[in-house]
């Protein structure tokens, strides 16, 4: 697969993204998911946004970019006009994915309505998103990558750039398998097919207020 730096994405140098060191590993925490999940609803916020993978648990800094907060709410507010709301429930980063190796908590997931409304995670994910930033492009395209892509219910998994309109798409192939690339989208004219959910989500509503690629001369 394709090395991406944190911002176009598009350049092929073979780079691994830069990260910020804002990533800090936690020796302390659980690592048994039940446990984790637990410990995680009584960290306070500002504490950071805790993950669990391959019995490590990281904690990232809190601190989006308006872009970034951006995209993720046009997602959220597209499949919320778009879904049968009884029948799907949306999460955002607070809700956690269970892997087969730990615990994320992706920016955007979908999954089946449930009436257990206490649950602190899900491990029927039916669509997955993540908006890069610099912290976590490395992982989204790697590690994240993996472990999405191994949960049986996932249909498919999308990355946006909070820096202009662009995006990549993995959908499961009718065999079950995935694609070994993920298909890349650029501007705002195309549509996302939303397996298992039966929408589509528009470019153009996606990154509504992201500003166009700069024009290379």
């Amino acid at each position: 697969m394709p090395q991406y730096t944190h911002k176009g994405l598009r350049e092929g140098t073979g780079r691994q993204p830069e990260l910020t060191g804002r990533e800090e590993l936690i020796g302390n925490a659980p690592t048994d998911p039940e446990a984790f999940l637990l410990w995680g609803a009584q960290r306070q916020r500002e504490e950071g946004k805790f993950e669990l993978s391959r019995g490590r648990v990281t904690c990232d800094m809190i601190g989006t970019s308006r872009h970034h907060t951006r995209v993720c709410a046009n997602i959220v507010a597209e499949l919320h006009r778009l879904l049968d709301l009884d029948a799907f429930d949306i999460g955002a980063a607070d809700f956690a994915v269970q892997t087969l190796v730990g615990v994320r908590s992706p920016d955007v997931v979908v999954d089946y309505a449930n009436p257990r409304g206490r649950e602190l995670s899900t491990t029927t994910p039916i669509f997955i998103a993540e908006v890069l930033s610099p912290s976590t492009a490395g992982k989204d395209f790697t590690e994240k990558l993996a472990e999405y892509t191994a949960i049986g219910a996932l249909q498919t998994y999308l990355i946006c750039s909070q820096d202009e309109p662009l995006a990549w798409v993995w959908a499961r192939q009718d065999d079950g398998s995935w694609p070994r690339l993920p298909t890349e989208l650029a501007g705002r004219e195309d549509t996302i097919a939303l397996g298992g959910l039966g929408i589509e989500l528009a470019m153009a509503a996606i990154f509504r207020g992201i500003p166009d690629a700069p024009t290379v001369e």
